[in-house]
């Protein structure tokens, strides 16, 4: 205890005014630990405010979707017996003023009764209740709401007429705020809500429409919730609802985020890595300034174990700061980002959340150990005999058993990254590329030093103009920041090519790629009694071509060979398939273009059990082959059909695809609409919206180019937050750079005085600075193109399965970014060396 208490006693009395020094450390602990605390307290506070509002957003505590009937008698007395219910109902329809002006637009409308919402409120503008808004006024006419984004496309306001399908509606106020809506990230139109009656008068409740029935059961108290859904399903297990209960409020919207969060950490621990390196400078710069007061302590009885107490309580205390101050930014990013996220419809509950603090805070401190501790290993070796000689004061050696003390910390730190990550495999892939791009920047600056020696002696020999052997000499000498730049600024660099890279190129695929091939219209809801009229009505538009249709139906996929599909093991990748209800079609002749990689299409006069023609990805990630069977529940009605082929389906291009292609006879009798496609000019888009709308009011129109808009707004917003965060591992990496120049600030003044008096110039010491620091930052900058670029290949091609595009102007701005930080950055930390006078050196003063 003595031993400790004279350790903290000379730690405090060496750290009076001596906290800049350590501004590196407190400044990349503060960024690194930072990310990972504001990642994760933002999305404990979304999961908080998931859960807060979860039967809100659900709208009850359990919802049972139907697709295109509602449910009858049997079925309503069996979820009465939960307890209350709300029968709300949604679909598709266009939208358009009762006056004729403007373009119709697409809206996702919705019919609630008066029991509707059973949790929760919506918003108004004015602020009115919800049945009064919906109700019938004077003039016969009913009201409807809808969000703001539906009056700006259409240029309504409160009051106005708006014509749905085959009758007119006042609009009686704006929807603020809708409690059941959940994330509002991808929507094919504005939320219109009318009342039930209001949309049985529109006429678009026609056979073979696509009108989804939801039932919200508010449990009656002391109901024992997963008893009753049990009971549901085995007394109704044909009833083919999609049931969902308060774990799955927010499923998708939590899958979406978790992804993200997932990988701004990965961008957190980077950042966290470039800082360490910073640590170990830092740390290293430090203990080499205190190399004299070391020796001194020795030589006055000082042992190994005090000397590492008191320095290691100096960076403990310069650590704590840099991770207290990480986590006051991490505390305050979901009071920050309340209102960004507002619009998304995400309400969040910022708060103290301990578990992401405490292992931001766990991370931080294993980082700081693990790079500082070989600095301070070295100093507590460090010989006393050094004081009695003419020679610049150096730390004690490295030993091997340091390798084993490292190892392990480094292993603690590992296992700490894959801890936070809920990606196992993208954590593993992380500390994977981690090592190996540490190992090769390292590989990098021995390769730059070799080859510095090389020239240095070449350029001796022949006389190489001065400033250009001095930077030689520069990158070759002892303690030489060469490995630190190539480093620090390398990895920082790394991150941003690959962030950069994955993100245009997904931007690019969306934005560029589809429009050029993706048809310009879904029309959906078509009756078969108007599919030849409609589709002489396309044939006649000028510049329509490309004009596709099929029959659909939509189905649930309740067994795979039998087995419950709730109970089907099915990759995440693939579980979509199972979660919800699915597109289906019949064809007696295979879909154009359509590749089949195993099986055989029916013969054109098949007449037998029900044939199915199903994706290959989703067989493989189910296991199935052909000859195996699914069963789909549609209308509810179960039809069980064979596996007869597997056909590659390209997705990308937005054609008219299903997962399930069904053979010809018992499904053709079910009541059907037909969906279609057709390619237009970009300037005859609208026109042909307003003339289909008067003629076909039933029918809604998706616009390709809406839909990929709102997808690409989505990417938009998850790229600004992770480019942000790689930004962030920039700035840990410019600071580690500052930090590695300032290291050798004495050094290189000493340069500088002695080529100054062997007949050097201020310009040859600012060209030899220039020379060096544009090489280090130009090699540096061509090895994280590489490293960042591969990385970004691998991630698009293998696991986004999209494209990969060189961004050549990207790729320069990073270059000359690199070089602007790295000579800026190294002409500030060398700026007193150009003006150093000789003298005073020269008499070691």
């Amino acid at each position: 205890m003595r031993e400790i208490k004279l350790a903290f006693t000379i730690a405090r009395r060496e750290m009076r005014g001596g906290l800049k020094r350590f501004g590196i450390v407190i400044a990349a602990l503060g960024l690194g630990v930072g990310i990972i605390a504001g990642v994760g307290s933002l999305s404990a506070a979304i999961d908080a405010g998931f859960a807060n509002d979860a039967r809100a957003i659900l709208g009850g505590d359990a919802e049972f979707r139907l697709a295109y009937r509602a449910a009858d008698a049997t079925e309503i007395a069996a979820l009465t017996e939960g307890g209350a219910i709300s029968h709300a109902m949604e679909m598709r329809a266009m939208v358009k003023r009762k006056d004729g002006d403007g373009t119709p637009t697409l809206s996702e409308v919705k019919a609630v009764d008066d029991a509707y919402p059973l949790y929760g409120a919506p918003e108004l503008a004015p602020a009115i209740p919800l049945k009064d808004a919906l109700g019938q006024g004077a003039d016969g006419l009913f009201g409807v709401v809808g969000e703001p984004a539906l009056a700006d496309r259409l240029g309504l306001k409160v009051g106005d007429t708006i014509t749905i399908g085959d009758s007119d509606y006042r609009l009686t106020s704006l929807l603020q705020f809708e409690p059941d809506r959940g994330l509002r990230g991808f929507s094919l139109g504005p939320r219109l809500m009318m009342s039930p009656e209001a949309l049985e008068r529109s006429g678009l409740l026609q056979p073979g429409a696509l009108v989804y029935h939801l039932y919200r059961v508010a449990y009656k108290p002391g109901l024992d919730g997963p008893a009753f859904l049990d009971k549901l399903r085995e007394d109704l297990p044909k009833a083919g609802w999609r049931i969902r209960d308060l774990g799955d409020a927010a499923s998708g919207a939590t899958r979406f985020l978790d992804r993200t969060a997932q990988f701004l950490n990965v961008v957190g621990f980077a950042a966290l890595l470039i800082g360490g390196i910073g640590i170990a400078n830092a740390v290293r710069a430090y203990l080499e300034s205190r190399a004299q007061s070391l020796a001194i302590l020795r030589c006055l009885g000082a042992t190994s174990r005090l000397l590492f107490a008191i320095y290691g309580m100096q960076i403990l205390g310069m650590a704590v700061i840099g991770i207290l101050v990480g986590l006051v930014i991490g505390i305050a990013l979901p009071f920050g980002a309340q209102s960004a996220l507002s619009s998304y419809g995400l309400r969040l509950l910022p708060g103290l959340y301990v578990l992401p603090l405490g292992f931001a805070t766990a991370v931080g401190l294993m980082t700081a150990a693990s790079f500082s501790l070989l600095p301070l290993l070295r100093a507590q070796r460090i010989r006393p005999a050094q004081l009695f000689r003419a020679l610049a004061m150096e730390l004690g050696a490295v030993k091997k058993v340091d390798a084993l003390v490292l190892g392990i910390i480094g292993c603690v730190l590992a296992g700490l990254i894959l801890l936070g990550s809920q990606d196992k495999v993208l954590g593993t892939w992380f500390i994977i590329a981690s090592l190996i791009a540490l190992a090769l920047f390292r590989l990098l600056a021995i390769g730059i030093r070799d080859l510095a020696a090389i020239l240095r002696r070449r350029a001796q020999a022949q006389a190489w103009p001065q400033s250009l052997r001095f930077a030689l000499g520069a990158m070759v000498r002892p303690q030489a920041p060469a490995a630190g730049i190539v480093i620090s600024l390398g990895l920082g660099l790394t991150i941003l090519v690959a962030v950069g890279l994955i993100q245009r190129s997904l931007t690019r695929d969306i934005a560029e790629t589809l429009p050029a091939q993706a048809p310009s219209f879904y029309f959906i809801d078509i009756q078969p009694s108007q599919l030849a009229s409609f589709s002489d009505e396309i044939g006649k538009y000028p510049t329509a071509t490309g004009f596709e249709h099929v029959p659909m139906l939509r189905g649930r996929i309740s067994q795979v060979n039998g087995v419950p599909s709730e109970k089907v093991n099915a990759p995440a990748d693939i579980a979509w398939v199972l979660r919800g209800d699915r597109g289906i079609t019949w064809s007696v002749e295979p879909p154009p273009g359509a590749k089949i990689t195993a099986g055989e299409w029916w013969p054109k006069d098949y007449n037998g059990e029900p044939l199915i023609s199903l994706d290959a990805e989703t067989a493989r990630g189910l296991g199935l082959k052909i000859g195996d069977s699914l069963t789909v529940n549609i209308l509810g009605r179960e039809i069980t059909g064979k596996i007869a082929s597997f056909r590659e389906i390209d997705w990308s291009r937005l054609d008219i695809n299903f997962v399930m292609v069904f053979s010809p006879g018992l499904i053709s009798g079910a009541p059907q609409t037909h969906i279609a496609t057709v390619h237009v000019e970009p300037d005859r888009e609208s026109a042909l919206v307003k003339d289909l709308a008067g003629k076909y009011p039933n029918v809604s129109a998706i616009r390709v180019k809406d839909a990929i808009s709102t997808a690409t707004r989505i990417l938009d917003a998850v790229g600004w937050a992770v480019r942000a965060a790689a930004a962030i591992a920039l700035v840990v990496g410019a600071l580690v750079l500052a930090g590695a120049m300032a290291s050798g600030q004495q050094r290189r003044i000493y340069e500088a005085v002695l080529l100054k008096m062997l007949g050097g110039t201020r310009r040859d010491v600012a060209l030899g600075y220039l020379t060096e620091f544009a090489v280090l930052a130009g090699l540096s900058a061509v090895f994280a193109l590489g490293i960042g670029s591969t990385g970004a290949y691998f991630f698009l091609t293998k696991v986004m399965e999209s494209s990969w595009v060189f961004d050549l102007p990207l790729i320069l701005g990073i270059l000359a970014l690199s070089l602007l930080l790295a000579v800026g950055l190294g002409f500030a930390g060398s700026w007193r060396a150009l003006g150093a006078r000789a003298a005073p050196y020269l008499r070691n003063e």
